[in-house]
């Protein structure tokens, strides 16, 4: 008996050092995918220089596993005119240009790495794989927003190792991937 506990645990070892390896590969690739904040001043002050302050804007949503659309009318910086919104199960507010900017550098502020479930207890982190950013050539705004995560092992964290040898188990780290994608169908300048 005890020696069937002692293999199980050497075991349950050898496959926390493997996602260990791994996990660190994938927190390399995530972290190396960064968008540049000199990009986003850049492209901020491309839309500043514009030469129509009222607009008429589309955009596509995937969020929550649900894709939507929104169609506005903004007329200084305010939405004046909701035209379409099939967003309404989702936490998305109107996007107007300055909410996809606000957008664009909140998504490049978040750590590569969060603890999950809580940064108490955290033998599982969400790392991100993908954040891509796309800015108009001429004006400047953020014409797609892509950000993707999935949940994974965090051998690096003493939770990790005190989970694995108290329980003999692995942490249940369900990999809960997440998509988020918004891409700006059309703007028209209005008068």
């Amino acid at each position: 008996m005890r020696r069937a506990a002692h293999i199980a645990r050497i075991s349950a070892l050898l496959c926390g050092l493997l996602a260990c390896i791994l996990s660190l590969g994938l927190m390399g690739l995530a972290t190396s995918d960064r968008p540049a904040g000199a990009r986003l001043v850049a492209a901020r002050a491309r839309w500043e220089a514009r030469a129509f302050e009222n607009y008429q804007l589309a955009v596509r949503i995937e969020a929550l596993g649900r894709v939507c659309t929104q169609r506005l009318e903004v007329h200084g910086g305010w939405v004046r005119r909701m035209i379409e919104n099939t967003c309404d199960g989702i936490w998305i507010a109107p996007l107007t240009i300055d909410a996809l900017f606000e957008l664009s550098s909140e998504i490049e502020r978040i750590p590569p790495s969060r603890c999950v479930p809580s940064a108490q207890h955290c033998p599982c982190h969400r790392i991100f794989t993908l954040r891509h950013i796309e800015y108009d050539e001429q004006l400047g705004f953020p014409g797609t927003v892509i950000a993707r995560s999935e949940v994974q092992f965090r051998p690096a964290a003493a939770d990790f190792w005190r989970h694995l040898v108290q329980q003999g188990e692995l942490p249940a780290c369900r990999p809960m991937p997440r998509r988020f994608t918004i891409q700006v169908l059309s703007l028209t300048a209005l008068t």
